[in-house]
């Protein structure tokens, strides 16, 4: 299974908009050369401290995740990559320095259910192309649910192949399902995106929608399944990506 790295950093307000450059300009081109996508990046709009900025970043594994650490990994000393990267390093480089501190919670994805495609990839093979995005100002609803594990096996399903079709026929779209591995083992976590918080809200009444009866009954199956969950709500902040 591949692992999403979710990253909070503390940066002062007036150094945001110069975080942010540095990182669409630079290091998240870089790391799509790495083949590690960053999939979604923001500030906590509900549910979240208002005081950092987010970061989700996927690899195929921890073995990829430490080939992309800034000097010390792999992917840094190889000469061939090293080449690769070395116009977007010259615009990341100092990103540090406006980075107080920071903290990140690790995630073992569903590849089977969720969309990020990371690879690890090696100098001169194709480059991926950036993830999609709804674009600034759009939003992404985490989601961690405490389930069952004898009802685990049909949350996923009435997810995957009812409510989230339904929700992407409406103009939403999936980003994935995973489990925090420093988090409780009957949790999961789901990542959706919307074009705006207004379109999540609706979003949440299928039936004042006229969802048909099978999407209805199935939102109903499903959260009849959770024992406990919590959300927050993630503001875009960044156009990277292809714009959907």
């Amino acid at each position: 299974m591949s692992i999403l790295v979710q990253r909070e950093f503390a940066v002062a307000p007036a150094d945001r908009p110069e975080f942010e450059r540095q990182s669409r300009e630079g290091l998240w081109p870089a790391f799509l050369h790495f083949g590690a996508p960053m999939v979604a990046y923001g500030t906590w709009a509900f549910g979240g401290p208002s005081d950092v900025v987010v970061t989700h970043t996927t690899y195929a594994d921890l073995a990829h995740w430490a080939a992309t650490r800034q000097g010390v990994g792999a992917y840094y000393q190889d000469a061939a990559m090293r080449a690769e990267i070395e116009p977007y390093l010259k615009v990341y480089g100092n990103r540090g320095e406006v980075i107080g501190s920071s903290i990140a919670s690790l995630f073992e994805m569903d590849d089977a259910v969720s969309r990020a495609r990371p690879v690890a990839r090696q100098a001169g093979q194709p480059v991926p192309e950036a993830p999609p995005t709804f674009g600034r100002g759009s939003v992404i609803s985490e989601r961690t649910i405490s389930v069952p594990p004898a009802n685990l096996a049909e949350f996923r399903r009435l997810s995957a192949e009812v409510i989230w079709p339904w929700l992407e026929s409406h103009g939403g779209r999936v980003l994935g399902m995973g489990h925090n591995l420093m988090g409780p083992s009957d949790e999961v976590t789901t990542w959706f995106a919307f074009r705006s918080l207004g379109e999540w809200y609706r979003q949440q009444h299928p039936s004042q929608m006229g969802a048909p009866a099978a999407v209805v009954g199935a939102f109903t199956s499903r959260a009849s399944f959770v024992r406990q969950k919590s959300g927050r709500i993630l503001m875009i902040g960044s156009d990277f990506g292809v714009k959907v």
